[in-house]
């Protein structure tokens, strides 16, 4: 029989085609036929504009200054955080009113944040009245000595107090002035030509016009500039924004080939009297960023302002919106220097898709399902061989929610779920060297062999001897002397006070940045929850200082079991400062032990515990009672959610003779594998905590007896798991 039942949230395994195996024996002779979207393709080879960056602008004038609170969200890439690179900052027209921007300034620059300013006035004693020209001022040819020198002072102010002042444009938005300075096309590109050489303090970008290309004619101050030699020469980036300009307005193939940065530095989507944490309608927010970058080929994407309820970060909570975390798909992911490369744009209606590399050998794809259906899709990078891909997705229940490792299919491509209305994005760690984004020339692989010890290891702690980890926090480390995975010893890490805390190790010095190598240490827990998350992680600051804190291995583990976290091949940053590994878990603060932490080369499998059986907890007291059936297929299921760990097990009736049960999900039209290896005395498996929401999928449990699958009837009984 069928069972139907509705629980809150399924594996994340099934809702991110994370366990997409080739078919094997257990499902050879199934007929399958796929109904899912066309292939993606990357094409690594072909590219297009290097990326400056993402960020948004402070004013102080009118909203106050961000608070240090906010600088860390803003500028830090961490958890709950925007990953922000780039700042733009107001032009005062009064000069004495220049240290308002000093300090949120000050704290970006010195974390490598890419700063620009914009004036939305001259100096009063420089302007005149504007109404004739459609503003609230003009200035007169007669000022433009002047008013360069008042930009040029503004970028010298900066960097007298710390800030390397990156640019400084003409005017915001002078084809919409009636608050501030109007100037036509030709009086812009005039003063460029004549008078921008005299901006020698910083770059100089062009007026940033209100509408790029959609009634009022924007794309004219560009045009102008274009066919002007001596402005063209004297502009070093075009800046726009982005307000009534419709994705069929963006391309602008004269400006993209020009061979100056192009960047879109202000917009705020989808309106201003929309609440920043609405869904779905802060899914435009990445659907701008998506048109901006493949569309109108722009290199930097800034928002207005950075701190508004109806902006990235709200001024209520001063925490991330919905809307930030639509934004951080692209800001956190696509860095400065990374290029865009060729992706199948539109795999389906409605859906739409980038991508993006980078000198860590790593390609970055974000796609957005802007439809009310949810499907799965399959990537390919084009033949490249993928060794890693991680997943994170926003949607109407998740905020930038993480799955590691989702499965590859033949070493070249990977399927995973689109929800209805969300965005996702993949960083897929490519094999065999460097994608060539930035120039870079990151490889995969281990260093020296001469690092190596006799067992082929950069470290192998047994802690048998001596503690050679440190306390992460305020923990303490002892040697337990009792409960070790292997030999006579582990070490307890006790004194905790908050999950984060547990016990961390310095690489050596034959561990290298930009290469890959193979991470394992085993963990367990004797006096906390019956079960729990641990995470094997990187702590440590990029070349700007930001601190960084990147999930090598996570699992589950059962109380009084040891469970291996290991990654064969994790990619050590090429810009890591001070990296160390450490030990952590999800919710709990009790005691851990650790034991057997081993460092190798890329690919090397190594020793130790593995996925330990979850135990089982059913409320049915005659579930595991029941007498085994000459049936060659469990005919009983049943599903039951815990609400308390969103973990869902299934349990089933047992089987004689049973050798091994399986389990396969249904997913883009085949029959894929989760497992083929559970034990025949077992009738039950659960599925991993903190599960993230899906679709509807079918599970079928199958029985191998007498060294067949009756595969058939298993599929014919399958469970359908609906998620809502």
């Amino acid at each position: 029989m069928k069972i139907n039942t509705s629980v809150k949230k399924l594996t994340s395994a099934f809702a991110a085609g994370a366990l997409l195996f080739s078919q094997s024996a257990f499902l050879s002779n199934v007929t399958i036929e796929a109904n899912a979207a066309s292939m993606c393709t990357a094409n690594v080879n072909k590219t297009y504009q290097k990326i400056d960056g993402f960020g948004g602008i402070n004013h102080v004038e009118w909203y106050g200054d961000l608070t240090d609170s906010d600088r860390a969200i803003a500028f830090g890439n961490g958890n709950d955080q925007l990953g922000c690179t780039i700042l733009r900052v107001y032009v005062n027209p009064d000069k004495n009113q220049w240290y308002k921007v000093l300090p949120t300034a000050q704290y970006a620059a010195k974390r490598g944040i890419t700063i620009f300013a914009s004036p939305w006035e001259p100096p009063a004693s420089l302007a005149e009245n504007g109404s004739a020209y459609g503003g609230k001022l003009h200035l007169p040819k007669k000022n433009y000595g002047a008013y360069a020198q008042h930009l040029n002072d503004f970028g010298k102010y900066m960097k007298q107090n710390g800030v390397d002042l990156y640019a400084v444009s003409v005017q915001n938005e002078p084809d919409y002035a009636k608050e501030w300075t109007a100037w036509t096309p030709d009086e812009t590109t005039d003063f460029i030509a004549n008078y921008g050489n005299q901006i020698t303090s910083t770059k100089l970008m062009s007026p940033e016009s209100f509408q790029y290309g959609a009634y009022n004619n924007g794309k004219d101050y560009y045009s102008k500039i274009l066919n002007n030699s001596k402005a063209y020469a004297n502009c070093d980036i075009f800046g726009t924004h982005f307000y009534g300009t419709p994705r069929s307005k963006m391309d602008f193939p004269a400006l993209e080939n020009c061979g100056k940065q192009l960047w879109m530095t202000e917009v705020y989507v989808p309106d201003s009297n929309v609440d920043s944490n609405k869904w779905p309608d802060n899914l435009k927010q990445a659907v701008s960023i998506h048109d901006s970058m493949v569309v109108g080929g722009m290199q930097a994407y800034v928002v207005w302002p950075l701190r508004r309820n109806y902006s990235i970060l709200r001024e209520d909570t001063h925490k991330m919106s919905k809307r930030g975390y639509a934004f951080a798909q692209y800001s956190k992911f696509v860095r400065p220097g990374d290029v865009r490369i060729d992706i199948t744009e539109q795999p389906a209606s409605n859906v739409f898709v980038s991508a993006y590399k980078n000198n860590n050998n790593q390609v970055t794809i974000v796609a957005i399902n802007n439809s009310n259906s949810g499907y799965s899709q399959q990537f390919s990078l084009n033949g490249k061989t993928i060794i890693d891909v991680d997943r994170w997705r926003t949607s109407s229940s998740e905020s930038l929610a993480k799955t590691d490792n989702l499965t590859i299919e033949n070493g070249t491509t990977f399927w995973a779920q689109l929800p209805a209305q969300s965005v996702s994005t993949f960083v897929c760690t490519l094999s065999g060297g460097s994608t060539g984004g930035n120039g870079g020339t990151g490889s995969s692989g281990s260093s020296g062999s001469s690092e190596l010890d006799s067992d082929g290891y950069y470290f192998h702690d047994t802690f048998e001897d001596e503690i050679t980890w440190q306390a992460h926090g305020s923990t303490e480390l002892q040697k337990s002397g009792r409960t070790p995975y292997k030999g006579s010893e582990a070490v307890v890490v006790t004194n905790r006070t908050s999950a984060w805390m547990g016990a961390e190790r310095t690489l050596p010095s034959g561990v290298q940045n930009g290469k890959a190598y193979s991470f394992s240490v085993n963990v367990t827990e004797l006096d906390g929850d019956d079960t729990e998350t641990f995470y094997l992680k990187l702590n440590y600051t990029d070349s700007s200082g930001t601190a960084h804190y990147s999930t090598i291995a996570e699992g589950v583990c059962p109380k009084g079991k040891y469970l291996q976290l290991s990654n064969t091949n994790y990619t050590i940053p090429s810009d890591a400062v001070n990296p160390v590994i450490y030990v952590e878990t999800k919710d709990t603060t009790s005691n851990f032990y650790i034991d057997e932490a081993i460092c190798a080369p890329a690919g090397k499998s190594l020793p130790g515990a593995g996925i330990p059986e979850i135990p089982q907890t059913n409320t049915n007291t005659n579930t595991n009672t029941q007498t085994p059936t000459n049936d060659t297929y469990p005919k009983s299921i049943q599903v039951n959610y815990s609400a308390q760990y969103h973990q869902i097990q299934f349990t089933w009736s047992p089987v004689q003779n049973a050798q091994n049960y399986g389990i396969a999900v249904y997913l883009a039209g085949k029959w894929r594998i989760q497992t083929q290896s559970i034990s025949g005395s077992s009738t039950s498996y659960v599925t991993p905590k903190n599960l993230t929401p899906g679709m509807s999928y079918k599970v079928a449990i199958a029985a191998k007896v007498n060294g067949t699958w009756d595969v058939n009837n298993a599929i014919k009984n399958a469970v359908i798991v609906t998620v809502v």
